[in-house]
């Protein structure tokens, strides 16, 4: 009896081993306290400790934008960046008018916005009813935009349109297509129109129709006649005109020399769009222009500004690899103040001042 008692305490004790091991042999971290969380995620720090690092939330546009693109990037670089590496959540919202009150209220720690934009929203005019003077800037000049003037051909050869001055004359129905509000695309749209004399209810009265939708409407709708134009925030090769170009025999039109300069008040200047963009496109096309920037608020932590101004100085090829208009930009203006509109923060500063990069 007592032998027998000692093998099945022996076959006890060689089991408990083999059953810490099988527990262990599942996926890492796995029902276990050490789990580490979507919003939590860990570094090893040169001395071997685990570390939490900054997480960090950026404000850029729909998926099918340069925003998102390069800002998509700018996260990768930022998880091996110095002074502070960064764990970036890239939203896919709000966009060029709405992205400054994410920052505003604290929604997102920074933002691709416009230099237009951030001087409305700092000074509370044109689309904000109060001053953000919270906001700081922190790299300027990402890449060119453009007011783009899109109209299909169709459109323009059944009313002999040569101009949007032409809609107003003549009074004719047009379906404008553009983005949601909230958008610059959709505010471009709305001070053109009113450059041109018009105004949404005015189109309606024509017997045209305004529709404020996403960019898979705006595609299907010009691929199916649907659209006549449409108005928005343009980039070089901008990925939605592309497809629709593809698709769709468009024209970009020009804006006269006298409405860029009523477009001057509100910030735009005149650029010229350079031919050969878009399928079909074979001309150079004068029309309104502005740049896109990086801002952030004056919550925002010294070190973590100087690092991300630090990177997008430092790594225009990673960006242009992710979208080819940010070819547009040029590191040794990035900290010009007409290419941001707002006031830089300190630490985006101290970084541009130890390159020379400050006048």
């Amino acid at each position: 009896m007592a032998s027998l008692l000692k093998r099945f305490l022996l076959v006890i004790c060689l089991s408990i081993p083999l059953v810490l091991i099988a527990c262990g042999n599942g996926e890492e971290g796995e029902g276990t306290a050490e789990n580490t969380s979507a919003n939590e995620s860990s570094t090893e720090s040169t001395d071997g400790n685990s570390s939490e690092s900054t997480q960090l939330k950026v404000a850029s546009n729909n998926t099918q934008t340069s925003w998102y693109m390069f800002t998509g990037a700018l996260s990768n670089l930022m998880r091996e960046a110095s002074p502070v590496s960064a764990n970036v959540d890239v939203l896919s919202y709000a966009g060029g008018v709405g992205n400054a009150e994410l920052v505003n209220n604290g929604e997102a720690d920074f933002a691709v916005s416009f230099n237009i934009t951030n001087d409305w929203a700092y000074n509370g005019k044109v689309a904000y009813e109060e001053p953000m003077e919270n906001l700081r800037g922190l790299a300027g000049g990402i890449n060119q935009y453009y007011i783009g003037v899109i109209a299909s051909n169709d459109f323009l050869e059944e009313h002999n349109i040569e101009s949007l001055h032409d809609i107003r004359a003549k009074e004719i129905p047009v379906n404008v297509i553009t983005n949601p509000d909230g958008t610059l695309a959709e505010y471009s749209t709305r001070l053109t129109l009113e450059a041109y004399g018009m105004d949404y209810d005015m189109i309606e009265d024509f017997g045209g129709s305004v529709e404020l939708t996403s960019n898979d409407v705006i595609k299907s709708n010009f691929q199916s006649g649907k659209a006549d134009l449409h108005i928005l925030a343009m980039t070089k090769a901008h990925p939605v005109i592309t497809e629709i170009a593809i698709q769709s025999d468009i024209t970009v039109m020009p804006m006269e020399e006298d409405i860029i300069e009523e477009m001057e008040q509100y910030g735009y200047k005149q650029e010229t769009f350079p031919a050969g963009e878009f399928e079909g496109q074979e001309e150079d096309v004068t029309t309104g222009g502005f740049v896109a920037s990086y801002i952030t608020s004056d919550n925002m932590d010294e070190e973590v500004a100087y690092t991300i101004a630090k990177t997008v100085t430092e790594n225009k090829d990673a960006l242009v690899e992710a979208h080819s208009s940010v070819s547009d930009f040029e590191p040794e203006q990035v900290a010009n103040p007409e290419l941001i509109g707002i006031p830089l923060h300190p630490g985006a500063e101290r970084y541009y001042e130890e390159e020379g990069l400050l006048d």
